[in-house]
């Protein structure tokens, strides 16, 4: 019965001959804790120069957390503590770590980020004037002083854990999403539309006719309260709001009480190779809150930590937002975006000059045809076949399409765009020039310039042929460089999929799943603390099995050291595997570009040996047809053989 499942080849998610051992978890969490410098800068806030000396450090606490986390499982406070004491029988703690220190410390540290108490620590002795009593300035390459907020220690964490010694950030392009974790604490009351913050556009599900599983209202005598921040609060938890979940599973968007947590990830560059996906940022905010600030926050805890953020992918939960609050928040800090259209952002409007029009978020010239300018959306569960067809006809508009040229002009906010016949990619007849290209580019039906008579002036009627000077504040909440539902668009706006992979592990496959009883604290500090530490154990652990799963060493084993780890590739002998698909980004870049438009023939659901044995007949095909027969297409990628 062995040898069946040793020749089985690795599985996608949790792979149980590679978890870690509580020592191997110990050094790894001991090498996180001492290259962040936060056991430093929390010995250098938060403990008392006079006084009893602490029982525990900082650095233990820390690492006691974050063994907890990588070993995987709930963090209730009572298991954590179980950790401390197979770590301290094991030999591998100085002291014995109690319940109520584990608790008292905790609420500790999290209530003085809070209060933005806790600083990076000096590494060098203080010089103080002894007339005046004035502080010297510190010398140079000294990091203390600055403020960790609850932000910049996840992303520190985080970051750590996700590159080892020796790994470096190799892309400009990260991810961005939101999920739900519901708050321990009992509710008291419900509301059946929840007072959701619309500062920033958001709107509710149900004002757009999207169904919404909820219940009715109800109240208890004193319920709801109203919180510090004008909205509802249904719970003791003084932090925590009703939202909105996404539906899974066959189940409609829900209404939940909690907090949302705004996870960012690394995705490749356009074209680059695959990369582990990692938690790399995390900010929680009460459900329901302002996404757009949010998501700033995550963004600006990225760069506050040294890697250099060029692209954002978000779904329509931020990017339907208003432009002052997200697009243009980007753009200030050197940003670009690509994302997917809101229906209601897809239209067509007037450009900036004659003969120009906004197509779904894009400048393109009045020639574009009328066939192409009302195109439907991705639709959910759309064929693969159909999606290939509608990029095609959102390619044609590509022509058509003016382009932004020369440099931005910061100072007065604007951006120049060059029209598609001065680009030699239509023929004009306003453009001689143009007239001569072959016959391979589209000829525009534009009619032809003409004088006014009152005036004297030539009118060209359209914009083919035009320069224009476009403000960042025009339509800045649909641009985005690539037009949207090009197949270059699609292959870019693809990559965003790292995110929702991530959440997926999150919930299902990596021990979190964010039940509401996954940790049983309150308020958005603690929780975000313990979600942290978990997010921690979640990337070193993906990173084991992702390096594993490629046959290569762990980064984490190597970095501490670690020469304990069998051959994993002699332990499950694998079958000669199937070469991995390449990414439609990858596939645009070598130019396989998908161009399939006739839909696969049908098969049983059944094996190909199953389909043998059952002598299921199989459609006879002429002879010609046989011949030019796709034969890579037979079989269903589903089914082996």
């Amino acid at each position: 019965m062995t040898a069946p499942l040793l020749l089985a080849p690795l599985p996608k998610h949790v792979v149980e001959a590679c978890d870690l051992s509580l020592a191997q978890a110990t050094k790894v969490a001991e090498a996180i804790v001492d290259t962040t410098g936060l056991a430093h800068a929390f010995e250098f806030s938060l403990t008392a120069r006079t006084g009893a000396p602490r029982q525990v450090s900082w650095r233990t606490l820390l690492v006691v957390f974050l063994t907890a986390g990588i070993r995987g499982g709930d963090m209730h406070l009572t298991l954590v503590q179980k950790v401390a004491a197979e770590m301290l029988r094991d030999g591998l703690l100085p002291a014995k770590v109690s319940y109520c220190q584990l608790w008292d410390n905790l609420d500790h540290f999290t209530t003085a980020m809070d209060a933005g108490t806790v600083v990076s620590a000096h590494n060098h002795e203080f010089d103080v004037n002894r007339v005046t009593g004035e502080l010297a300035d510190c010398p140079a390459g000294c990091t203390g002083g600055r403020t960790i907020t609850r932000e910049l220690f996840a992303a520190l964490l985080l970051q750590a854990s996700a590159f080892p010694a020796g790994i470096h950030p190799s892309t400009t392009v990260f991810a961005l999403d939101s999920t739900d974790k519901e708050t321990w604490a009992a509710r008291r009351s419900w509301d059946n539309l929840p007072d959701i913050d619309r500062s920033s556009g958001a709107v509710h599900p149900k004002d757009e006719g999207e169904k919404v599983e909820s219940h009715d209202s109800f109240t208890t005598p004193g319920w709801p309260l109203l919180g510090y921040d004008g909205r509802a609060q249904h719970t003791v938890d003084t932090d925590a709001r009703e939202g909105y979940r996404s539906g899974k599973n066959l189940r409609r968007k829900e209404v939940f009480i909690g907090f949302d947590e705004h996870i960012v990830t690394q995705v490749p560059e356009f074209g680059a190779g695959e990369l582990p996906h990692t938690a790399l940022s995390l900010v929680t905010a009460p459900a329901g809150s302002d996404k757009a600030a949010a998501g700033i926050l995550a963004l600006d805890a990225l760069r506050n930590v040294g890697y250099e953020v060029c692209e954002l992918l978000s779904d329509r939960g931020y990017t339907y937002l208003a432009a002052e609050k997200w697009a243009n928040a980007l753009r200030a800090r050197g940003v670009k975006q690509t994302f997917d259209l809101h229906k209601n952002q897809r239209a067509v409007r007037p450009g900036p000059v004659m003969g120009s029009i906004w197509v779904d978020g894009g400048l393109f010239s009045d020639a574009l045809p009328q066939h192409l300018r009302n195109l439907p959306g991705f639709r959910l569960g759309i064929s693969l076949e159909d999606k290939i067809a509608l990029q095609a006809k959102y390619n044609e508009r590509i022509p058509y399409s003016f382009v932004p040229f020369g440099e931005v002009g910061t100072a007065r906010g604007t951006q120049r765009w060059r029209g598609p016949a001065l680009r030699r990619l239509v023929r004009c007849v306003n453009n001689p020039e143009s007239m001569r290209l072959g016959y391979d580019r589209p000829t525009t039906s534009c009619k032809a310039a003409y004088t006014e008579p009152t005036t004297g002036k030539t009118v060209v009627p359209c914009g083919c042929s035009k320069t224009v000077t476009v403000s960042f504040d025009d339509y800045a909440r649909e641009r985005q460089d690539e037009l949207f539902g090009t197949t270059d668009w699609a292959a870019s706006y693809g990559r965003r999929t790292a995110i929702e992979a991530l959440n997926s592990e999150l919930r299902t496959h990596r021990g979190m799943n964010f039940r509401r009883d996954w940790c049983r604290v309150r308020g958005a500090a603690r929780t975000h603390a313990l979600v942290t530490f978990g997010l921690v154990g979640v990337n070193v652990r993906m990173l084991r099995d992702w390096y594993t799963m490629r046959g290569q060493a762990d980064p984490w084993m190597v970095a501490i050291g670690d020469t304990t780890d069998p051959d994993f590739s002699a332990i499950h002998a694998r079958r000669t595997p199937p070469p991995r698909k390449r990414a439609l980004h990858v596939r645009v870049t070598i130019g396989d570009i998908p161009r399939r438009t006739e839909p696969r023939r049908r098969y049983p659901l059944v094996a190909k040996h199953h389909r043998d044995a059952a002598n299921i007949p199989v459609p006879a095909e002429p002879d010609a047809a046989a011949a030019n027969r796709d034969t890579t297409a037979d079989t269903p990628p589903d089914q082996p053989g």
